[in-house]
């Protein structure tokens, strides 16, 4: 398994209150280097962008000033972060389309934003292919096709 495959299935720390993701932001533009970032709610076509830290910070911060926009109140639960001090992986989800605690089975939510410091493989989100019918007992006994 690939390193980014490893992070995004990996284990992450959610942001309660919007300070927090603000710390998140803060630690990606101290942090130099290369950050990659997509929208993975958009499919596995998404385009990756390659940004440097400040690029990526200042792209968090617009998606962190529009959950506020949207969602209001003092806590976030929408960014989540693989080292909350030093980000490799952050997954941002859009307030209404984040789905909800009661959510069974199927592909799991994508984020609506990725920031990443390893390389993006649009495979490891990309929604599992749909499976093909199984057949009906009835119809396999009877043989009777459609």
């Amino acid at each position: 398994m690939s390193e980014f495959a490893e992070r995004y299935w990996g284990r992450f720390s959610g942001c309660i209150r919007w300070e927090q993701a603000e710390a998140v932001a803060a630690a990606v533009a101290d942090s130099g280097g290369t950050w990659y970032a997509v929208a993975p709610e958009d499919g596995p076509e998404a385009a990756v962008a390659t940004l440097s830290a400040a690029e990526a910070a200042a792209r968090l911060r617009e998606h962190i000033a529009e959950m506020q926009r949207i969602k209001g109140g003092a806590y976030c639960n929408l960014v989540f972060v693989d080292e909350p001090d030093s980000p490799g992986l952050i997954k941002a989800f859009h307030p209404r389309r984040s789905g909800d605690a009661c959510r069974v089975g199927g592909d799991p939510i994508p984020p609506w934003l990725l920031l990443s410091r390893y390389p993006v493989e649009s495979a490891v989100y990309a929604p599992a292919p749909a499976e093909a019918a199984p057949v009906p007992l009835w119809r396999r006994v009877l043989r009777i096709s459609s």
